[in-house]
């Protein structure tokens, strides 16, 4: 390996344990990284002899800023908004209170509502965080009253949520398909999408069984119930919050939302800039309503993906991951542990980086490059990152830190060690079950 390939290693390794280590945000150290990659291969190059690298592969401010992700975090910009304007409206709480009381005492079927909600708006393009942000408080109001499916309700949601960012009109969707154009990789996104929501569906199906109702004992003021497992028992939580419906307003984000998924996906419009039109158009209409309309865009995860996607295209300017890739099958050209190495890796790190979505844009490159031959791409990324997007419930991440807090005080710290507890089996167990059919396939 060259000097630059050795060097990008070095800082992405540097990268992930100081992001873990000292909680500082990825995105901001992939900015750097780079920046030290653009002054060693100048000095290098400069200081080299016969070893110096290719010119070719020596970096400038100019070739690196080249792998900014404009469109994406446009997409980040305007689904925000205009799903900010969504909630904003008391649209979302008012459609979730309404399809609530039509299920009634159904508790069987309520978890499965978050779910469809949570997938609905975060396959519509909303980004997963701001749709969990969203669910979390409204389904913490159900739990008042129903206290034994609060935890499956809230876990149902945030995985749906999480699981249609694979749609190819989300961020995340559209990080993994630009990753796929750099390596000139074709696929189908929405086969993708069906993929990961047939794991996550099955991942929560379990996880009702486990946390049935009618398994779950009473306990009070926050103490162990006498007998069976604590995890099992029902958790008692206090919320508040609820939106309130301006209906001119609500009428006109809604219709926003519907025009802005009918212009994506049958009209083929830009993702980012439709839906930042649509939601400049509803500041300009509602502007008593739009104050502070900015703090919905999720800063902190335009950070992390603009930094570690300008650092990403900078390793592979050098052609790091084509050198991996080569480092790797020197290793096994055995597909099959190729697999198991990837997919337990990319689930290992997404519960242990609080990005899920800095995650998968470190690690889809190298799947792209190793098995971008296949004839079963979806399948493979399916294998690889559903399960990644399963450990959104851990409580490092936003979502499960929300649950939480959402949880009575004198028992949070029993939901932080049950969320965490299934954090940690879905590391062993998912990714096996979901490479089992791309490995029979390959």
């Amino acid at each position: 390996m060259t000097f630059p390939q050795i060097l990008s290693l070095v800082l992405l390794v540097l990268i992930l344990v100081l992001s873990i280590w000292r909680h500082v945000n990825i995105g901001l150290l992939g900015f750097c990284a780079a920046a030290v990659m653009v002054t060693a291969t100048q000095f290098y190059a400069v200081t080299g002899s016969a070893t110096a690298p290719d010119p070719a592969l020596l970096l400038t401010s100019k070739s690196v800023f080249e792998h900014f992700p404009g469109s994406i975090v446009t997409l980040l910009i305007g689904v925000s908004l205009l799903f900010g304007h969504f909630e904003r409206s008391g649209s979302l709480s008012w459609l979730t209170d309404k399809v609530y009381k039509a299920i009634g005492e159904h508790t069987l079927l309520i978890p499965w509502v978050g779910y469809m909600i949570g997938l609905f708006i975060s396959t519509a393009g909303a980004f997963s965080t701001a749709t969990i942000t969203l669910l979390v408080p409204v389904i913490a109001a159900l739990g008042r009253r129903m206290p034994r499916i609060f935890f499956i309700s809230e876990v149902a949601a945030i995985v749906g949520a999480n699981t249609g960012a694979l749609s190819p009109i989300n961020p995340v969707g559209m990080v993994i398909r630009d990753s796929a154009n750099h390596a000139q990789v074709n696929f189908n996104g929405w086969l993708l999408w069906l993929l990961g929501t047939i794991v996550s569906v099955s991942t929560v199906l379990v996880l009702q069984i486990i946390f049935s109702p009618s398994r779950m004992q009473d306990s009070t003021n926050g103490k162990k119930p006498a007998r069976g497992l604590a995890l099992l028992k029902p958790v008692a939580i206090d919320n508040n919050d609820k939106g309130q419906l301006n209906p001119a307003y609500a009428i006109c984000s809604t219709l926003s939302v519907l025009l802005f998924i009918t212009l994506v996906v049958f009209a083929g419009t830009d993702v980012g800039l439709t839906a930042i039109s649509l939601a400049v158009l509803l500041l300009l209409l509602f502007p008593e309503y739009s104050k502070n309309l900015a703090r919905n865009i999720p800063w902190n995860a335009v950070v992390v993906i603009s930094g570690l996607l300008v650092f990403i295209g900078t390793m592979m300017s050098v052609h790091t991951m084509d050198a991996l890739e080569n480092r790797l099958l020197g290793m096994t050209t055995n597909q099959i542990i190729l697999l198991f190495i990837i997919t337990y890796l990319t689930t290992s790190l997404s519960n242990v980086e609080s990005s899920t979505i800095g995650v998968i844009s470190l690690m889809t490159p190298m799947i792209f490059t190793i098995f971008g031959g296949s004839a079963h791409m979806s399948l493979i990324l399916a294998a690889c990152v559903a399960p990644a997007l399963l450990s959104v419930i851990n409580p490092i991440h936003i979502a499960g830190t929300l649950v939480v807090s959402y949880t009575d005080e004198k028992q949070q710290d029993a939901m932080f060690r049950r969320l965490l507890t299934i954090a940690f089996f879905i590391v062993p167990i998912i990714p096996g079950l979901t490479m089992i059919l791309p490995a029979v396939m390959l």
